[in-house]
């Protein structure tokens, strides 16, 4: 098995391990993680992807869209992690055709259009990535945080622990689709 199929394997666990811990949720809540579960599965079999890289950025950023949601409904830390991830992947799947030689799926680079492809992808590549990262990991923090605050001032309360594992799932989830989309970029 290629480093691409593994990556995007582990981008579909990921993805569908998200949506299970935030199944008894909205869907606002674990829609974004079933898309983007899907958008990995898409290049995981780009000979069977119906959209291509331009249609799964559609799809990602109307997700990303809807699960902003209206204010009140969720906290705006959570709203804004999947709206992050869900536009980050979009883009990263745009690209992903530059990363694998110009191609319509996360096919193999080869020849002169690898090479030529190789010449300008790279850098925004990783930098959306080290951004995605960042900005995740600022948002994992503010997060436990509050988290932190709430069941200090509430320690008891069975309310205030029930979903206390949910954003660190989800920030652990969205650590593995960024280090996918890391490795099906980057490797060989």
């Amino acid at each position: 098995m290629d480093a691409q199929l593994i990556a995007a394997q582990l981008g579909v666990a990921a993805g569908l391990a998200g949506a299970y811990v935030h199944r008894q949720g909205p869907p606002r809540g674990w829609l974004p993680h079933v898309f983007m579960a899907a958008a990995m599965a898409a290049m995981a079999l780009p000979e069977h992807d119906p959209l291509g890289p331009a249609g799964w950025m559609l799809v990602l950023g109307c997700a990303a869209a809807w699960s902003l949601g209206r204010p009140g409904v969720r906290p705006g830390r959570v709203r804004a992690a999947a709206a992050l991830d869900l536009y980050a992947m979009g883009v990263l799947t745009l690209l992903m055709p530059a990363v694998h030689g110009g191609g319509h799926g996360s096919g193999h680079a080869s020849g002169q259009g690898a090479a030529a492809a190789s010449d300008w992808w790279s850098a925004p590549y990783a930098v959306l990535l080290i951004v995605w990262a960042a900005a995740r990991l600022a948002l994992a923090a503010a997060e436990h945080r509050n988290r932190n605050l709430v069941l200090a001032s509430q320690p008891s309360s069975a309310a205030a622990t029930e979903g206390a594992a949910r954003p660190s799932v989800s920030s652990a989830c969205s650590a593995a689709m960024i280090a996918s989309m890391a490795m099906m970029a980057f490797a060989v």
